[in-house]
């Protein structure tokens, strides 16, 4: 998966798991397979088995990488790499904030019912889908990609789960926008074919305060 690079390689380190999200910058110092290990500044601590975006400089050989921390050794990161994106084309690329969805259609014909229904805790009453985590949101609504699975004015009954908080959180949102991802946009590693925009139209408060703080966190970690 992971080609062989051009050692030491300056990365940047992102971890949306932690609580404030973290972003570190040191270098990648060993290769064994899609196993690196990773130079950082002392004291750099990470949740356990917590997912990582490795960015790299461009003559390393590679640009992104989507990893998983396995613990240290020697005082250095060692991550085991999951997934190599393609490079994000888009002129506004999304992020990966650690944000968990699943979603359903609700159905045309009893919208009103089955929210009512899933909003007091009840199951599905369609195929969920999760789409893949890197997305845009904010307190407002949420993009991602995914499979052909919705159409504009559709109904989407929704889990969402924001890094730091105590529980996920029940709420619907509706669609926005649907349209198909140009082919030399797509990310060959996830089979996502269209872009889906929705605004929520039900959502707890705390949840839409849990996602302000979360956007905060992120942004002051880039900085």
């Amino acid at each position: 998966m992971l080609p062989n690079l051009k050692l030491p390689a300056q990365v940047s380190i992102v971890c949306a798991k932690a609580v404030p999200p973290l972003l570190v910058r040191g270098r990648c110092v060993a290769q064994n397979g899609d196993e690196l290990s990773l130079e950082v500044p002392s004291g750099t601590e990470l949740p356990a088995n917590a997912p990582l975006i490795i960015d790299f400089t461009s003559e390393s050989g590679v640009n992104r990488a989507i990893a998983a921390y396995l613990g240290k050794r020697d005082g250095n990161l060692l991550v085991q790499v999951t997934r190599v994106p393609t490079p994000d084309k888009r002129e506004y690329p999304r992020m990966n904030g650690g944000i968990t969805l699943r979603y359903h259609v609700l159905p045309k014909a009893n919208a009103a019912d089955a929210l009512d229904a899933w909003m007091r805790g009840g199951k599905p009453v369609a195929q969920e889908h999760e789409p893949d985590p890197f997305m845009n949101f904010s307190v407002t609504g949420l993009a991602f990609d995914d499979l052909e699975t919705c159409a504009e004015a559709d109904v989407l009954a929704f889990v969402i789960t924001v890094p730091g908080a105590p529980h996920s959180w029940r709420g619907a949102a509706v669609v926005v926008r649907v349209s198909r991802i140009p082919i030399d946009e797509r990310d060959d590693t996830i089979p996502a074919t269209h872009r889906v925009a929705v605004e929520f139209t039900e959502i707890p408060d705390d949840a839409r305060v849990a996602l302000g703080h979360h956007t905060e966190r992120i942004q002051e970690a880039w900085l």
